[in-house]
């Protein structure tokens, strides 16, 4: 399960990665357990997943926020192209408002 310090740590790679890359960042979400994310990039998915994925290890290690020898992510995870508009809106409403409650700011 993820904390408050650990989402930080994930969104600041997240936001660094996409700075870097010149990609836009059009929304996020960092959950307890997974983290969703609508991006524009000019890569394919999957690449953009490895890139998140790996800079937000490499951030939560540089933290000391993950001790572990292995990967915090689960081995796959949803890469779905956004061909419209309205497919890009409905990516939005469910990455900004349909994931629940916001979450705490402290970790227990």
């Amino acid at each position: 399960m993820l904390g408050a310090h650990q989402r930080k740590s994930i969104e600041a790679a997240i936001r660094e990665t996409c700075n870097i890359r010149n990609w836009s960042l059009l929304a996020f979400n960092v959950r307890t357990n997974h983290v969703h994310t609508v991006v524009v990039a000019n890569r394919e998915p999957e690449l953009v997943l490895t890139a998140f994925k790996a800079n937000a290890t490499r951030q939560l290690r540089e933290d000391n926020l993950w001790q572990h020898g292995f990967s915090p992510w689960a081995r796959k995870g949803s890469k779905r192209r956004l061909w419209n508009e309205k497919s890009v809106a409905n990516a939005l409403d469910y990455v900004l408002y349909s994931q629940g409650d916001d979450l705490p700011d402290f970790d227990k």
